[in-house]
């Protein structure tokens, strides 16, 4: 029997229930009684109907293009539009924690150009800024010519020796935007102070998260130092760290990048001078200031023995050393963190305005799958892209689920690499200089390759597990779309556990309210041991 039929007939036997129970009740008729829960499926079956028609109705009164493509059409939502009031039930994603929703799907459209890139017209040139001949003619072999809108509110604040906070979205040029104003400035010490330079004695520290940051920053120096006569230098753990110690390594250096461990170490070890110190970079800080890294990033500024620059003295000299942090997102608690080093208020802030926010020029989709599709999916998409020739990074939360996923892969005549903290340094190199070479097309990672990497050449980013939170998946996305890159690419993601729709909600919400995301900063140690305690009350929390 068709079921709208047998809905139909439940709806009038409600209604005569109500009538019987107001209006004749003392009467000798019989009256009409209903299962309570018959009663709420219908009712719930009725606001589904109207909520249906009303989403209906709307969409046709829109003309403008579609913002979120859905696979039950009457979940798309176009750009322009709004909501009276938000009803959670408007959400595609909103029933995907029942186990019924295997197979549904929808995607974020793009609606505009990559924001780091408008408005490029109205900027200088970055000859305009009179930088050293030298860096332009580096700009010039890199093959830049004009500055993104980051770029050009960040460097000319940072030449001004002011104290900066630069945030913007991944994949915006905030590398150049710190990296050119810091070389232009060791150039004009370096004029100012003619006499012998004494190893180990940076004039600029760029402190990074990653050794694969690091060395990617030192590749960037290294191409724009060409032409000039600064020399750059890089530290990073696991690469001899104990026998350059013993050896008591000595370099001349005027830029130095290091990640915080090998950095304390040579710190301790008495290796690293600060005497001609006058500028500190943290890049990507708002990991760098996170519970996991700050204690050691507070302790190396302590053996650094800086204070925070005030400005330019009298003489034209800094009476400190100047500090830039740089990030895709704004760290939280900075006065806590960091109010004994710098005062937060001196800090001129840079940021964009489309921090926070979704990117609007790469389409995303999110599959809803049974924890048992999810490999037979991966393969497929995998398979396709390899086929096609497509770089293709895939990420998984673990070591152990990257290890398996990459030899799944292996077996299916899908060719790739890996990445994760599990691996030696020394591999980890040159399994990445595989990927960034082309030699294949396929890179599973965890967040190890999320942050600070600029892979130009990848075209399709897949969360085969959705990232734990909203920061790990604005990062993991920011890998495609970047300024530079010959496509704007896509990301895929797999929704398979309950916990991975609560996250989904907030990124749909702030989609259909074309508003920032929300919880982007979130201390990650401090939430996981949130959680826990809330699991486990009765058990001590590190």
């Amino acid at each position: 029997m068709d079921r709208s039929y047998l809905f139909r007939v439940l709806d009038q036997l409600i209604r005569c229930h109500r009538l019987s129970s107001t209006h004749i009740i003392n009467n000798s008729l019989p009256r009409i009684t209903l299962p309570q829960k018959m009663v709420q499926k219908v009712e719930k079956a009725k606001e589904r109907k109207e909520l249906l028609a009303l989403q209906k109705k709307r969409r046709s009164t829109f003309k403008s293009p579609l913002v979120i493509s859905c696979k039950r059409e009457q979940f798309n939502h176009h750009k322009g539009q709004t909501y009276s009031g938000f009803d959670p039930k408007i959400l595609a994603s909103h029933g995907w924690k029942n186990k019924q929703s295997a197979g549904d799907h929808f995607t974020l459209v793009p609606y505009s150009q990559n924001p780091a890139l408008k408005g490029t017209t109205h900027h200088p040139s970055f000859t305009e800024f009179e930088l050293h001949t030298g860096l332009q003619k580096g700009l010039h072999k890199l093959g830049y010519t004009e500055p993104t809108h980051i770029q050009a509110k960040t460097i000319p604040a940072v030449l001004e020796g002011d104290n900066v906070l630069c945030a913007a979205e991944t994949g915006s040029g905030k590398t150049l935007a710190y990296l050119l104003p810091a070389l232009e400035m060791i150039h004009h010490q370096k004029l100012r102070y003619s006499g012998d330079h004494p190893p180990n004695s940076p004039r600029t520290i760029i402190l990074t998260p990653s050794r694969e940051l690091t060395d990617q920053i030192l590749d960037v120096c290294q191409r724009l130092c060409e032409h000039t006569d600064i020399q750059p230098y890089a530290i990073c753990g696991g690469r001899g760290t104990k026998h350059r110690l013993a050896w008591g390594e000595k370099a001349q250096m005027d830029i130095l990048m290091a990640t915080p461990g090998v950095l304390r170490k040579f710190l301790g070890a008495g290796l690293m001078k600060p005497g001609f110190l006058q500028h500190v970079i943290l890049d990507e800080a708002d990991s760098l200031l996170d519970d996991s890294f700050s204690s050691e990033v507070m302790s190396i500024l302590q053996k650094l023995r800086v204070t925070a620059s005030s400005g330019q003295t009298a003489a034209g000299h800094q009476d400190g050393a100047q500090f830039t942090l740089v990030g895709a997102t704004i760290p939280r608690g900075l006065e806590e963190k960091i109010g004994d080093t710098i005062a937060v208020n001196s800090l001129h802030r840079v940021t964009s305005d489309h921090v926070h926010y979704l990117m609007p020029h790469v389409p995303q989709t999110f599959l809803r799958l049974k924890p048992s599709q999810k490999a037979e999916t991966i393969v497929q998409l995998a398979r396709k892209n390899h086929q096609k020739g497509l770089p293709t990074l895939i990420f998984s939360n673990r070591s152990e689920t990257s290890f398996w996923l990459s030899e799944l892969l292996r077996e299916n005549a899908v060719p790739n690499v890996f990445m994760n903290a599990a691996i030696q340094e020394k591999r980890l190199s040159s399994l990445f200089s595989r990927f960034q070479s082309g030699e294949t097309d396929v890179m599973v990672a965890t967040d190890i390759a999320s942050r600070g990497l600029d892979l130009l050449r990848v075209h399709h980013v897949i969360n085969f597990d959705c990232p734990p939170f909203v920061s790990d998946y604005i990062h993991r996305a920011g890998r495609v779309g970047r300024v530079g890159s010959h496509t704007s690419g896509q990301v895929t993601t797999f929704i398979t556990k309950k916990w991975e729709v609560d996250l989904l909600w907030q990124i749909e919400t702030a989609a259909r309210k074309h508003q920032a995301l929300h919880n982007v900063n979130a201390n990650i140690k401090r939430k996981i041991s949130s959680i826990i305690a809330r699991k486990f009350p009765h058990r001590d929390v590190l």
